[in-house]
């Protein structure tokens, strides 16, 4: 009897520890490897630890970190929208185009872009939502359909213009006490949905939706009010980033953020959300888009080729990705 007590004990100790070992890496993990990138890129490059560079590696992060919110709060939910990077494209297009071609006030053309990015959120919600299709698909649909309406405008072209004042240029090339307006954004936006999603009943629906949608419909959650809510918001993170993109190059053009969606995934993947929904932090989705940033940045700073960066955002990638599946398969 003793043995058997002995050894269920033993059992019981050893599921602790590995339940402890799991949860701490998968809280830790990120800030862990992010440490250790900063600390390791600092000892072995001079010009990594000086703040013009930091300040560069954040905002050079902040249009990524921006949409990113969009997409973490989008896959809490359970769904996926691969569309943002053309979503950024439309709204790019739409602000711009009216500064350039209508002659539109730039706060009054911002407002557009704004709406457009929410515009293009509300139509995939619709498909997603009332016809029914994978949120994935969906929106692959429609990223084809957004960036081929921008080329159309476009032309494929740039557009740009006098119209384009400074006023509006200093939404991405302008400085607040030395630091990057975009940088200024990113930080005010998180604080913002770390507060709404924390403290407001749409951040507890959201998650409830992503754990199982059944039960909250059972619990009186409008399922559908908040995914058209949280679509409308992706669609504005967006757009913010689209903007600050535009600002920033002092143009547009059709494949303005092409393949950015990449980069954005990971960060909120990175970040610790779950493909499966129900479980992810914002905040940490910040850490993961500063994770890339840094490693993006160090590549440049000792000369690797571009193709090098591409390799490695999707090994990154793919390490997320295989991150999230072992943990689906260690909570069943």
């Amino acid at each position: 009897m003793e043995s058997q007590s002995e050894h269920k004990s033993e059992q019981v100790t050893r599921k602790r520890q590995i339940k402890f070992s799991q949860n701490f890496w998968e809280v830790y993990g990120i800030p862990i490897a992010f440490v250790i990138l900063f600390i390791v890129f600092s000892f072995t490059n001079d010009n990594f630890l000086t703040f013009d560079n930091l300040m560069n590696i954040a905002r050079a992060t902040s249009i990524i970190g921006i949409v990113a919110i969009g997409t973490t709060i989008l896959m809490i939910s359970g769904n996926m929208d691969i569309s943002m990077a053309a979503t950024m494209a439309v709204s790019g297009v739409v602000t711009i185009g009216l500064i350039v071609h209508a002659n539109v006030h730039p706060v009054l053309a911002i407002i557009c872009g704004l709406v457009a990015g929410m515009l293009a959120g509300f139509i995939n919600s619709m498909f997603v939502i009332y016809v029914r299709i994978p949120s994935f698909i969906a929106t692959l649909a429609t990223l084809s359909i957004f960036r081929g309406l921008c080329f159309i405008y476009t032309k494929g072209y740039s557009v740009y213009g006098d119209q384009i004042t400074d006023a509006y240029k200093f939404i991405g090339r302008g400085y607040v006490f030395k630091i990057p307006m975009p940088v200024i954004i990113m930080v005010v936006l998180y604080i913002i949905f770390i507060i709404v999603f924390k403290y407001t009943k749409v951040g507890l629906y959201t998650y409830a939706i992503g754990s199982n949608e059944k039960v909250s419909l059972l619990s009186g959650v409008n399922s559908k009010k908040i995914k058209i809510i949280l679509f409308m918001i992706g669609g504005l993170m967006s757009a913010i980033g689209g903007i600050i993109m535009t600002s920033r190059l002092g143009s547009v053009q059709g494949s303005l953020a092409d393949g950015m969606e990449f980069g954005i995934i990971t960060a909120a993947v990175l970040g610790g959300v779950s493909l499966a929904g129900g479980k992810g932090v914002i905040g940490r989705t910040l850490l993961g888009a500063l994770l890339i940033g840094i490693l993006n940045n160090y590549m440049i700073l000792v000369n690797l080729s571009s193709f090098y960066q591409m390799v490695t955002s999707g090994v990154v990638l793919l390490f997320a990705l295989s991150l999230d599946r072992l943990k689906s398969k260690q909570a069943l």
